[in-house]
């Protein structure tokens, strides 16, 4: 009742749902409409950016045919893959020394982890290359203790673009993980002890079980967001280093091609979109999306 009058429950039960006309409308035209008119553009046929086809399937079939786009997909997905179980190897014990840290450690922990996420990714880059360049830190100092006469090549391959992307993403893998070890009743744990268990036995079938959703989750974020990498294996990488979204991007801004960058993009989310989905299935059987 408002003003002495009545109002209807019809109204009221329609006001909850008014308070997502604001963000539906954000999506719609930031995420949908561009995700329509990617599709609509997949599928025209342009040579030197101008449109000869409005309705032509080449784009998709050269997405196949050339070779060159599906090995940068595999390559993609190799370092992707590469990238996420680094961050899992190196994630998951911090994530466990967080868990069993006191207050002020903890903090300390989560600070070194977040920090990269503060920095721009053109400066972490720069850093990383001081570093890990042919007269870096690790060079000099290698030759500086006799170990070598030649640099070592932690740059412009595989290995220098893993190392600059898991220095990042690895807050991705710790705090779902973190999470779900929080959520882990110690009492649970304390009775596997109890029963005999080593500490090993306990961790392997209590711990990890109980916290895949984290693990599952975090993997799966990294994963999902290395497919879409593109400077960081543009410097760290150089020419040695190709991945899906270089290729798109040379499509783009030098071929003016439209139409299969348009094409790429889309197989590169019907892709995740399977990833997505893998990793739906494999988490159910841990309650993940249940």
């Amino acid at each position: 009742m408002k003003d002495g009058t009545l109002e209807s429950p019809e109204i009221d039960s329609k006001r909850p749902w008014l308070l997502l006309v604001p963000s539906a409308s954000l999506y719609v035209f930031t995420f949908a409409v561009p995700l329509i008119v990617l599709v609509a553009a997949s599928f025209e046929k342009t040579t030197g950016g101008v449109t000869v086809s409005s309705f032509s399937t080449d784009n998709y079939q050269s997405f196949f045919a050339d070779g060159v786009a599906l090995r940068a997909v595999l390559h993609t997905l190799y370092l992707s893959f590469a990238i996420a179980t680094c961050c899992l190897l190196f994630g998951y014990p911090v994530a466990m020394t967080m868990r069993r840290s006191g207050g002020r450690m903890r903090l300390l922990l989560l600070f070194f982890v977040v920090s990269p996420l503060l920095t721009s990714v053109i400066v972490r880059n720069v850093a990383w290359i001081l570093v890990l360049g042919r007269e870096g830190l690790i060079n000099v100092a290698w030759r500086g203790l006799g170990l070598t006469t030649e640099p070592l090549r932690l740059m412009y391959n595989d290995l220098g673009v893993v190392i600059g992307v898991v220095h990042v993403y690895l807050a991705f893998v710790v705090l779902p993980v973190f999470a779900s070890l929080m959520a882990i009743d110690p009492a649970v744990e304390e009775s596997a002890a109890s029963l005999g268990a080593t500490r090993v036995r306990v961790f392997w079938h209590v711990t990890l079980p109980l916290s895949m959703p984290g693990v599952i989750a975090g993997f799966t974020l990294v994963f999902v967001l290395c497919v879409g990498l593109y400077l960081t294996p543009v410097v760290m990488g150089g020419n040695f280093v190709v991945t899906i979204s270089m290729i798109i991007g040379d499509l783009v801004r030098t071929q003016f091609d439209m139409g299969r960058a348009s094409a790429f993009a889309v197989m590169v989310l019907l892709i995740v979109a399977g990833l997505l989905w893998l990793s739906r299935q494999f988490g159910q059987r841990y309650g993940v999306g249940t």
